[in-house]
């Protein structure tokens, strides 16, 4: 059973990232109703505390939207200042495009490796060599990036598991903890990996460029 490769899912994101823009709120439902059913079968649960981490963002966000969008006010609202009905339309909206593009980094990061998003970030960025870009850099710094964000989730989890643990037994984790990240650092290396494209492949990425032909002509 083939699945798509890493090109195709960060091109597939990239692309869905473009067409999310245009999309209505009924169409943005029944994306996030797809993905929803994605991540049950997958098991893949990381979305649930990333929109925690953010839910004071979403509700800032919608806010905005919903007080100062000109438009119909909302009918029988008991306070002076009253949020509009296309306001509330336009912060879910807003709401559903970025938890949409969440849910789908997440199903993304968790089938994949570190070492696959570096080689198909450094595949895809490749071309930008003749534009000066050193790729190799940055595909370096990505998986720092990815390394220590890895790192520090770890971190996070262990806490919370060790809260009621001694004082002493907590700085002994943490040193034990610092020489872990040094000798792993000292044995890590990066590998650039071109993966193989199949049918389904290129049969996502033209059906993901029509859509977005058919979005914008």
């Amino acid at each position: 059973m083939f699945k798509l490769n890493i090109i195709s899912q960060l091109l597939g994101f990239f692309m869905l990232a473009v067409m999310v823009n245009q999309w209505s709120l009924k169409l943005l439902l029944v994306l996030l109703t797809i993905l929803i059913v994605l991540l049950t079968l997958g098991r893949t649960w990381q979305i649930l505390r990333t929109i925690k981490r953010f839910k004071w963002f979403f509700l800032v966000m919608f806010t905005i939207f919903a007080f100062n969008t000109p438009g119909e006010h909302w009918a029988n609202w008991p306070f002076s200042v009253s949020p509009t009905y296309e306001g509330v339309k336009a912060g879910a909206t807003q709401t559903l495009r970025i938890i949409c593009m969440l849910a789908v980094l997440s199903m993304i990061l968790a089938n994949n490796t570190k070492q696959q998003l570096i080689s198909g970030f450094y595949f895809i960025l490749s071309p930008l060599k003749y534009l000066g870009l050193t790729v190799e850099r940055f595909a370096a710094r990505l998986w720092l990036t990815l390394h220590y964000v890895e790192l520090n989730n770890n971190e996070v989890q262990r806490r919370a598991q060790n809260r009621n643990t001694s004082l002493l037994s907590r700085l002994k984790a943490m040193t034990d903890l610092k020489v872990n990240h040094d000798v792993e650092s000292d044995l890590s290396a990066i590998e650039f990996n071109i993966p193989q494209f199949h049918l389904l492949d290129y049969s996502v990425i033209a059906l993901l460029l029509a859509a977005i032909i058919k979005a914008f002509v």
